[in-house]
């Protein structure tokens, strides 16, 4: 820094240091208009005086804050500059490369003849080495250590100075500043564009390290000879995930930025997070697109540079480079208007043509990037990344309105080669008709007609399935509307899929189109046809595309998330047609590949993808009665998805979470954690309630406040709070018919409604509000045989027929009409019988099927049939000593099976106060009921003392008690009588 420029800084800074937070901005950016680093030194300085205060407070130095520092501006050359032609460590200073606010950078070489390289060193200026500025040098150089990326500066080494300043050495870095380096060599549009992804993968690297650079700007990126660009200083970069005093250098008083590219949040002192970042790539897209800013933030008062950042709207790209401009960087060293000319030239391009290239996709991804609400720029670095490599490649870009119009327009001149191939075919057919005959003509004429017509139909199939369907696919009452789709669009697809040949983007089109079509046909967690054969079907297809394309190129992580995917999908249907081992197996083929994505490529998209996939396999675990691992998976997917809420405010985000709580509520129902269960459903809840204040008509937010409701009613009824489930159970009800009315081919709302006849029919029933209750189990009844006659190979169909029949048999039997009740309770066993032939080790199967048992065996017991009865019963405590035996931390399984040991009791003491039965018969089956209730009465004491039995099952207790102390009595009595 030379006598005049310290003169010039400690001159500002005087008259700065006095003035208010506002009134300082604003003078500053009067008096340092154009020059960054003047700013820089001032700000630094002023930072580091506020710094002493704030760790000075009631100190008589304090008094004397703002002369010391006028006194270290007026230090000599010499001792500004202490290190030139010396050696630090194993390196010797060759020279200055330049300095900043708080730190000199040298070049130097190493002395100690090891190796020959020149690197960059950094180091504190003396006088600046406050608490404030060494903790934010520190932080500086640690933030580096983490970071190892070919296009960010590497830190090499570091330590401290002979009189105890910090340093470290970097990666010497020779190049330009990436505006100089494009314009110098006049890169086109699609360069510059090749370089700046470099950028944002850069970028994109210290997001996922939990870095915020909060300074990107031309001169800290640099690009070398060989076109590679280097991110520099991170001197005021923010660490994310850091706390104590690493987390204090950030926040200070003074708002650290470079105004022409700071986001609205900064410069309105507002939380930052990495979409700062990419507002700030954003205008220096916009830059290296126009050579325009999209505003003028250099002015003269600190108010109305916030009111432009903050509510000015930029122009568009194509059209500021049609302006003169006396603003920009440019005309900051000519000081003259520059017209467009000026701004095309070193885009290797002309106005008007500029101007084409700019309009439509590269207007809308700047201004995507630059939007005022962080929520509406690109959620990462990458995500903008990733929309200029579309547009690279001629494919649509998220930025844009995606209408047929444009798809097409992109499809043509994606593949232009191929259009102006087909035109040569068509000439030399022209050329050798007239050499040869008129037919070569009637060829390539049906030709051309041929890859018209394929090219049509793939537009009109494309906008089928990516336009109007995903437009409507959680709108209420759609189905109609999304089934005319299918069956339009697999008449295409069907025609395309034998002709798709080699092109890689035409199968993954087809892929996901076929998945699409899956989707509508029978998705079990979305408004569906409920056909879930054939989507099956449709999801093999597209499962059998994605294997081919992942086998030809297995680098491709997209093509491998896409297979995730299909495998995922094909699961689901598995899982509900019974077959939860092969679900399992294909939802672990899914979590393989996207923990191999995560490992190379890590980002939010995958990370909520794996959510998803632990929370199919915790479904399914739990379906087979493994309790723990069940949990583990569940609490696995919702400590993911807490960790991006923190992140992100997407409504994705937000449902996924809620989902998480409630599917860890049920597993901890079944575990008999009661507490927990219902914390964890009541937090599920209140997330999407507020979803659907937001967003009422979402048919998606709908089912899942449905079915958060219906768990929580379940548990309520499990700790004795039957009143308040009935009443949630009927507002469900409401809900579900309107849904229902509004679309009746809907399969998955048809199913919810069943599901709420069914529980508010048994909470009625249990209540003994009999006659109420069997008007809803009829309900429920023809509405499950209908679903099953729909689609018969659904196993979850299957299950609902099944538990409306024991249902229904249980209030026919406890309202005296034995004969109807054992026609339903004999219908419920062979549909039980059924699904276990199919699948022997399921545990829910089992459990159903020990339940029909168990009912059916009670009812004989009152119809007088021994042999019979006792079989059933015995048989039903087969089946739940071994399943309690698998999971003795199930909760369910256990209470089942002291329902067991109950009931076989309860039959033995029926049978042996028959009094027609010999004595000695009558008191060897007392003897035996008591033996049964015993065991039950162990059983319940055990879980009450372990609390996996829940409040409202407490008082089984009790009256197995009483069943112990009335077959004492008769053996009593029998004894005396013999």
């Amino acid at each position: 820094m030379t006598t005049e420029r310290r003169q010039q800084v400690r001159e500002i800074f005087s008259r700065a240091v006095r003035l208010g937070p506002e009134a300082r901005e604003a003078f500053l950016a009067e008096v340092c208009e154009g020059d960054e680093a003047l700013l820089d030194d001032v700000k630094s300085l002023i930072a580091s005086e506020q710094d002493e205060k704030a760790t000075s407070i009631n100190s008589s130095e304090n008094k004397q804050t703002i002369s010391f520092y006028e006194q270290t501006l007026a230090l000599a050359p010499g001792e500004i500059q202490p290190l030139q032609s010396r050696r630090i460590g194993a390196y010797q200073i060759l020279g200055e490369v330049g300095s900043g606010g708080m730190g000199f950078v040298y070049l130097a070489a190493r002395a100690d003849d090891e190796f020959d390289r020149r690197v960059a060193i950094k180091v504190v200026k003396t006088g600046m080495d406050t608490d404030f500025v060494v903790r934010r040098f520190r932080t500086e150089r640690q933030i580096l250590a983490n970071l190892d990326h070919s296009n960010i500066a590497r830190l090499i080494d570091g330590g401290t100075t002979d009189n105890g300043l910090p340093y470290f050495v970097m990666e010497y870095v020779e190049g330009q500043p990436i505006l100089d380096y494009c314009d110098a060599r006049q890169l086109s549009t699609a360069e510059r564009l090749k370089i700046f992804r470099k950028v944002c993968a850069a970028i994109h690297y210290a997001h996922q390290n939990l870095i915020v650079h909060r300074d990107i700007k031309p001169n800290n990126i640099l690009v070398t000879a060989e076109g590679e660009p280097k991110l520099l200083d991170f001197g005021i970069a923010k660490l994310l995930a850091a706390t104590g005093q690493a987390a204090d250098v950030t926040h200070h008083n003074m708002r650290l930025m470079t105004p022409a590219y700071a986001s609205p949040e900064q410069v309105k002192g507002e939380s930052i997070t990495t979409a700062s970042d990419v507002y700030s790539l954003g205008v220096l897209l916009y830059e290296l697109l126009t050579g325009h800013r999209p505003y003028q933030v250099s002015t003269s008062s600190f108010a109305h540079m916030v009111k432009v950042i903050c509510e000015q709207e930029p122009e568009k790209p194509s059209t500021i480079i049609n302006r003169a401009d006396t603003r920009s960087v440019e005309a900051h060293e000519t000081g003259e208007a520059l017209g467009p000319g000026t701004f095309s030239k070193p885009r290797d391009s002309r106005p008007e043509k500029l101007k084409r290239e700019l309009s439509g996709d590269l207007d809308n991804i700047a201004l995507k990037a630059i939007r005022k609400e962080p929520q509406h720029r690109y959620a990462s670095a990458e995500q903008l990344a990733e929309d200029i490599r579309r547009y690279l490649e001629g494919l649509p870009v998220a930025a844009s309105e995606g209408t047929l119009k444009y798809r097409a327009g992109k499809f043509i001149r994606r593949h232009r080669s191929a259009v102006i191939a087909a035109g040569l075919v068509f000439i030399t057919l022209i050329a050798g008709i007239i050499g040869t005959t008129s037919q070569a003509l009637i060829a390539g004429r049906e030709r051309a007609k041929s890859e018209r017509r394929f090219n049509d139909v793939r537009r009109l199939a494309n906008s089928f399935m990516f336009e109007f369907h995903d437009s409507i696919q959680d709108l209420q009452g759609a189905t109609p509307a999304r089934e005319l789709v299918v069956k339009r669009a697999l008449e295409y697809l069907d025609n395309l899929a034998g002709e798709a040949g080699g092109d890689v983007s035409l199968q993954r089109e087809l892929a996901t189109a076929y998945q699409k079509v899956g989707d509508v046909q029978g998705d079990p967690y979305a408004s569906s046809l409920g056909d879930t054969s054939s989507a099956l079907e449709s999801y093999r297809k597209a499962l059998a595309i994605r294997e081919r394309l992942s086998a030809a190129d297995p680098s491709d992580k997209d093509v491998r998330s896409e297979l995730a995917t299909s495998d995922l999908k094909v699961g689901d249907i598995l899982w509900v047609q019974g077959d939860w081992n092969g679900a399992l197996d294909f939802y672990q083929k899914a979590l393989a590949i996207q923990k191999e994505i995560q490992a190379v490529a890590p980002d939010d998209g995958i990370a909520y993808d794996l959510s998803v996939t632990y929370q199919a396999i915790g479904d399914t675990l739990m379906q087979m009665g493994n309790l723990s691992e069940a949990l583990a998976n569940q609490q696995t997917a919702l400590a993911i998805r807490e960790e991006m809420s923190k992140r992100s405010d997407d409504s994705k985000v937000r449902l996924g979470l809620a989902t998480s709580y409630i599917k860890s509520g049920d597993v901890l129902t079944k575990a008999g954690k009661m507490a927990e269960c219902l914390e964890a459903y009541n937090k599920g809840i209140a997330i999407v309630e507020g979803s659907s204040k937001t967003d009422p008509a979402n048919a998606k937010i709908k089912r899942v406040l449905k079915s958060a409701y219906q768990r929580l009613g379940l548990a309520l009824e499990k700790n004795g709070d039957a009143r308040k489930a009935i009443e949630l159970y009927k507002s469900i009800l409401v809900m579900d018919e309107k849904s229902v009315a509004a679309d009746p081919s809907d399969a998955v709302a048809r199913r919810g409604l069943l599901g709420d006849y069914l529980l508010l029919a048994n909470t009625l029933s249990v209540n003994e509000e009999v006659a109420e209750s069997i008007a809803y189990y009829e309900k429920a009844l023809a509405l499950a045989l209908a679903l099953s006659r729909d689609d018969p190979n659904n196993a979850q169909a299957q299950n609902d027929l099944l538990a409306v029949y024991l249902e229904l048999g249980r209030t026919l039997e406890e309202s005296g009409k034995l004969a109807d009740a054992e026609k339903h309770y004999r219908k419920a066993t062979g549909i039980a019988e059924s699904l276990l032939a199919v699948e022997p080790g399921n545990a829910a199967s089992r459990t159903d099927l020990a339940r029909c048992y168990l009912r059916l065996g009670r009812l004989r017991v009152q119809m007088g049939d021994e042999d019979e009865s006792l079989k059933l019963l015995r048989k039903s405590l087969e089946l739940r000593d071994a399943r309690a035996k698998e999971d003795p931390s199930n909760a369910d399984a256990q209470y089942d099976l002291a329902g067991a040991y109950f009931y076989l009791g309860y039959g033995y003491e029926h049978f042996g106060a028959n009094a027609g039965k010999p004595p000695s018969q009558r008191l060897a089956h007392w003897k035996e009921a008591r033996d049964w209730y015993q065991r039950s009465l162990d059983l319940y004491v055990n879980m009450r003392d372990s609390g996996m039995l829940a409040e409202a099952q407490a008082s089984d207790i009790e009256d197995t008690v009483k069943q112990i102390a009335r077959c004492d009595e008769a053996i009593n009595r029998l004894k005396g009588a013999n």
